[in-house]
């Protein structure tokens, strides 16, 4: 585990309980590890991620003291998608289930598919339905002869229907929230501010960097560990904003500086710009569950400020 790298703040002035700012703390990466049991998908709150390790240990490598970007904006998404199933894959997917479940599985999957190819039969004698089931057979006997076929469209120039794709937006999974950018606008204001501002952006250089570990011998340069990963957190005055939103556990995935923050190059005497725009982009490294918002009762979490995350 490396040295703790010490506390900053931009501007130097002193935070009393009217100013809104932001905090951004380091942590050491700890990796989650290769010992799944079902356990292990139990999703953890914000507050074990830092506390209880996985993705941060208790230590904090160094704090920073920023003040609020503009343009702050959250996001939060979900995957959906459209999902399909005609009535071939209705029957089939009965079938496989009576097939897969209960004491009689095997006959009770062969009278499954038993009565359903008599409905389909039933319904087969005239209309539309023969003509599915002849098309079907002719699309079949054609893909076994020529190698090539396609049923649907078969369907549909010889009886101007297609079968009923009972399409519906499905759940498809979670997804990682969106990366979040903030800008910084650094003026420094005293030599005391220019050592602070380069402080900052050294902090946060090193700290996105990966380290090549302290092997030695046949295995030095063989790996290269994690960089650090950060928490940070909208602060009013000394304590969580009471309405902006939470982060989880992030990881510094990109950083520019713009040392001609006006336009123009310009120093002081001691050669500091005399302003700088520094970029920072984050990403969590953990999706967002609707267990970070309400316990096992389903009331809002005691821990959980603001909108949220």
């Amino acid at each position: 585990m490396a040295k703790p790298v010490g506390s900053f703040r931009y501007p130097l002035k002193n935070i009393d309980a009217s100013d809104d700012f932001l905090k951004i703390q380091s942590f050491d990466y700890v990796p989650p590890g290769l010992n799944l049991s079902l356990d292990t998908f139990a999703q953890k709150s914000s507050d074990d991620e830092v506390e209880s390790g996985g993705y941060g240990p208790k230590k904090i490598r160094g704090t920073v003291i920023l003040p609020i970007p503009e343009n702050i904006r959250d996001n939060n998404s979900a995957n959906w998608g459209a999902g399909q199933m005609d009535p071939l894959q209705t029957i089939a997917t009965g079938i496989a289930m009576k097939g897969i479940s209960g004491p009689n599985a095997v006959a009770d999957t062969a009278k499954a598919t038993t009565d359903a190819f008599n409905k389909l039969i039933s319904a087969a004698k005239t209309g539309t339905t023969q003509s599915m089931v002849q098309t079907f057979f002719a699309t079949k006997a054609t893909e076994a002869l020529l190698g090539t076929g396609d049923f649907q469209p078969n369907l549909s120039r010889q009886t101007g229907s297609v079968f009923n794709s009972n399409i519906e937006l499905l759940f498809s999974g979670v997804s990682l929230r969106g990366g979040f950018g903030f800008d910084f606008n650094m003026i420094p204001r005293s030599k005391k501010e220019s050592e602070q501002i380069k402080d900052i952006i050294r902090f946060f250089k090193s700290e996105m960097a990966a380290k090549k570990g302290a092997e030695t011998g046949a295995a030095a340069g063989l790996f290269i560990k994690s960089p650090s990963v950060f928490k940070l957190q909208y602060m009013s005055g000394g304590k969580s904003h009471p309405f902006l939103n939470q982060f989880k556990i992030c990881a510094l995935t990109s950083m520019s500086v713009n040392y001609t923050g006006s336009g123009t190059y310009a120093t002081y005497s001691d050669a500091t710009p005399v302003h700088m725009i520094m970029t920072l982009a984050f990403q969590e490294l953990t999706p967002i569950y609707n267990e970070d918002y309400v316990d096992k009762n389903g009331k809002i979490k005691k821990t959980l400020t603001g909108t949220g995350y």
